[in-house]
């Protein structure tokens, strides 16, 4: 990339630094109304928080893996590095909550855990463009989880839990202007070229670690039957956003999936055959 696109990567980071510092940092533990957490919620809820801290809990793997990839871009990386902390803050608040409230004891939050992490996750895609692409789209996924999962909780009465969703859903929509908004200045630079990364992203597209996270099926199925989150929600929610805000039109990626043979994201349902309902 030229200096003057990565000064401008640089300038975007260090925006969404200072507005972070002075707008969006909370406190787990004197920010959250620990004490209006209950046990007594319908029994998806927990179970749901539960396989959404293991997708958080490859941390160690998102953060290391895409650094390497973007180490170089003081802007991308320094990003990396902040976006790390405040996903570490996501897997703890929700293992906080399976505790405090009684779904789970804290031996049993240890042990998820370390079964989670015998696996290792690994990139799904070789270029640091095609990567803050897929981070775009994963990220606004991630917060419309959350989203509807807070619905749930506070429909159920658990104020403790819906605090935190609402935490985690901020930052995750922080997150998903950073990348959408980095992919702008890689359109700037190589738009045909940024628009057949997009094209490959969404025909490959699924939710991080759905592949090594154990009992997966399972709980992607639950998720969908609770309707958090499904693949019609991605196209309706995620996808059709995000190109609206890119301008993107739809003929642009319909000539584009008939050159490289990708999926037409304006399909009545173009992931059908795929479980992309993770966090």
């Amino acid at each position: 990339m030229s200096a003057t696109l990565e000064n401008r990567f640089y300038d975007l980071y260090t925006e969404y630094f200072h507005r972070a510092e002075a707008t969006r940092r909370w406190n787990m533990l004197n920010d959250i109304p620990w004490d209006l957490a209950r046990k007594e919620v319908p029994d998806y809820i927990p179970y749901i928080v539960e396989s959404f801290c293991a997708v958080e809990l490859y941390l160690p793997d998102y953060t290391s893996k895409i650094l390497q990839l973007v180490r170089r871009s003081r802007g991308r990386a320094w990003f990396q590095a902040n976006w790390g902390y405040e996903e570490s803050k996501h897997s703890l608040v929700l293992e906080e909550w399976l505790v405090r409230s009684g779904n789970r004891t804290r031996q049993e939050v240890t042990d998820f855990a370390d079964t989670v992490l015998a696996n290792e996750w690994n990139l799904g895609f070789d270029s640091p463009r095609k990567m803050i692409i897929y981070t775009m789209f994963q990220e606004l996924a991630t917060g419309m989880n959350y989203r509807k999962l807070r619905e749930r909780a506070l429909e159920a009465g658990d104020e403790a839990l819906g605090t935190a969703l609402q935490f985690l859903t901020k930052d995750e929509a922080a997150h998903h202007s950073f990348f959408r908004d980095g992919v702008k200045i890689f359109m700037d630079e190589d738009r045909d070229g940024t628009l057949c990364d997009l094209a490959e992203v969404l025909a490959n597209f699924e939710m991080p670690a759905q592949e090594v996270i154990p009992d997966w099926e399972s709980r992607g199925k639950r998720i969908v039957a609770e309707k958090i989150f499904s693949d019609r929600i991605f196209l309706r929610h995620v996808v059709r956003p995000i190109l609206n805000n890119l301008d993107v039109t739809r003929e642009e990626l319909k000539e584009l999936s008939k050159s490289t043979k990708q999926v037409d994201p304006e399909a009545e349902d173009p992931y059908a055959d795929s479980l992309a309902v993770a966090v």
